[in-house]
């Protein structure tokens, strides 16, 4: 399988709040970054799509880069992407939920309160929303490899995950506050297709992890469900 073109999303989305608060989470963008740079050695055309990486991670050196904020811009930057022979690689960590409403002045605290409710709203699902436009298009020879961090069950998530959004591949690691996974730390990761576990790498730095990926992806073939 050839791929003419590839998109790697990279980074945490932003929901505002208010003015001055939001929801986001502790990606650095280092581990997309890192997989953005292989894969702009193997396919000429990456297109790397970030949310609010670090500063060291906003330019990879990729054909072109696409800078978002919230979970509905990556997605709708991604479905302006997608077509035949592509390549995606989820492995920015957009906000699951946003708020329902977001303030146009700072929210006060009130005198004699001692809560804050917050009502939330599902963002989209990035990978479900663009395996549904390649079965209603038709779109031929597309490979999707999502990321699943969780903080258990991890082998459990992760084929639920590659199964419910219809992935070729899917990259499992454990994160949480003890855990290496987001942020700076070295990290390991499983690889999972259809067919179960596929690979392990790590612990290692996420440059030789995300080497370890791409080299994978080179030498399976991608394609639609494969392995």
């Amino acid at each position: 399988m050839g791929f003419s073109k590839a998109i790697i999303t990279s980074g945490p989305t932003r929901e505002w709040i208010d003015p001055v608060r939001y929801i986001s989470n502790a990606s650095s963008g280092k581990m997309g970054f890192h997989i953005a740079e292989e894969v702009a050695r193997w396919i000429p055309e990456t297109v790397y799509i970030r949310g609010l990486v670090q500063d060291e991670y906003k330019n990879p050196n990729t054909s072109r880069r696409i800078s978002v904020e919230t979970t509905s811009e990556m997605c709708a930057a991604v479905l302006s992407e997608i077509g035949e022979d592509t390549l995606l690689i989820m492995a920015a960590a957009p906000a699951d939920f946003r708020p329902f409403r977001s303030e146009d002045s700072k929210i006060k605290k009130e005198e004699g309160s001692e809560t804050l409710v917050l009502e939330f709203v599902k963002n989209p699902d990035i990978l479900k929303t663009v395996s549904s436009k390649i079965a209603g298009e038709k779109i031929q020879g597309c490979c999707l490899v999502g990321f699943a961090a969780e903080t258990n069950s991890l082998e459990e998530f992760a084929l639920g995950k590659l199964k419910s959004k219809n992935l070729d591949f899917i990259v499992g690691n454990y994160v949480g506050k003890n855990e290496k996974g987001f942020g700076e730390a070295d990290t390991s990761v499983v690889l999972y297709s259809s067919s179960g576990k596929v690979s392990e790498f790590g612990p290692l730095s996420k440059q030789e992890i995300a080497s370890k990926i791409v080299d994978f992806l080179k030498k399976s073939g991608g394609g639609r469900n494969s392995g």
